[in-house]
């Protein structure tokens, strides 16, 4: 099965430090450098659709290009930001630490089987996207690739249930469930949520559901508990 390498950028102009950030997803798991927090993974990141970054873009990539990216991305988390650098995995030798881009750069190195460089800076990317090979959107209709609505998103800070006005966090929601269950709910007769942003009495039922399972009440709205357990389903 293919896998996204989906990646969210905002340009040096758009922000008001002047140096733009960038972030990404790889099937589904968030990646990023961040000053003073350095390389971190999956929901202590901002992955590509992060509200941060106001443009996204995606790549599809082979089952062992996405695990060869994953590995070195996984041995890279820890290591502190350091600007203008390329993250260098440890051990060994031992870990320098990276820049956004730079961590970045090098996940799409170790996909392509190419030795760990630099390939692009923030304000660079748009004059390079095509060429390294990415396509505008997330690209989460792509057949065979892991869905956007696996993307990992930081908790909003207060409950998502029942009737909520919050539709792209509900949708995130309803595709997490979907894709937890293969398209198949028990407790709707196998059949999936539909991904329409509306909070209602099925989407209440599999979230109640998927709780229990994992040993909470049940109470049907996603909280600070539900929250996490649905970032880490993969």
């Amino acid at each position: 099965m293919a896998k996204l390498l989906q990646i969210g950028i905002v340009y040096p102009h758009e922000m008001k430090s002047g140096i733009g950030h960038v972030a990404c997803t790889l099937g589904g798991v968030n990646y990023e450098s961040r000053g003073g927090r350095g390389c971190l993974k999956g929901s202590a990141a901002r992955g590509a659709s992060h509200p941060l970054f106001k443009h996204r873009f995606h790549r599809v990539l082979t089952d062992a290009q996405a695990q060869a990216a994953k590995e070195w991305a996984d041995r890279c988390v820890g290591q502190r930001y350091v600007w203008g650098g390329v993250p260098v995995p440890k051990p060994p030798p031992p870990g320098r630490g990276g820049d956004c881009s730079g961590f970045v750069s090098g996940i799409l190195c170790a996909a392509e089987g190419r030795r760990v460089g630099r390939r692009f800076a923030t304000g660079q990317w748009k004059g390079l996207f095509k060429s390294l090979g990415f396509a505008e959107g997330l690209g989460g209709g792509t057949p065979g690739a892991a869905p956007i609505g696996v993307a990992d998103r930081p908790y909003p800070g207060s409950p998502v249930g029942r009737g909520s006005p919050k539709r792209d966090h509900v949708k995130w929601i309803q595709a997490r469930l979907n894709f937890a269950a293969k398209n198949k709910h028990a407790v709707l007769g196998g059949k999936p949520l539909a991904v329409d942003g509306s909070y209602g009495e099925q989407t209440e039922k599999v979230v109640i559901a998927f709780q229990k399972a994992r040993g909470l009440q049940g109470q049907g709205m996603c909280g600070a508990k539900t929250w996490p357990l649905l970032n880490a389903i993969r």
